[in-house]
């Protein structure tokens, strides 16, 4: 049996989603450029990581309506 998220959740859900992996992605990049790979990069990623999730899950949670709203006005309609 399989569960699922009510579609009314989806725009949190995306958020969640989006800014785990955006935030995966350029706290992990940063981290290495900044320490370089050393024993103790893992949890400096986490620690970066925790920092900047919350943010960015806000941040993609407010602004991702405007943005839907920018791209319509930008992209043709067929």
């Amino acid at each position: 049996m399989s569960w699922k998220i009510p579609r009314r959740f989806r725009p949190i859900v995306f958020a969640a989603v989006m800014s785990a992996f955006s935030v995966m992605l350029v706290s992990g990049t940063l981290t290495l450029r900044h320490w370089g790979w050393h024993a103790g990069f893992m949890q400096e990623w986490w620690h970066a990581f925790c920092t900047a999730w919350p943010v960015v899950f806000l941040a993609i949670l407010l602004v991702a309506p405007l943005v839907g709203r920018l791209v319509e006005r930008i992209v043709a309609s067929e």
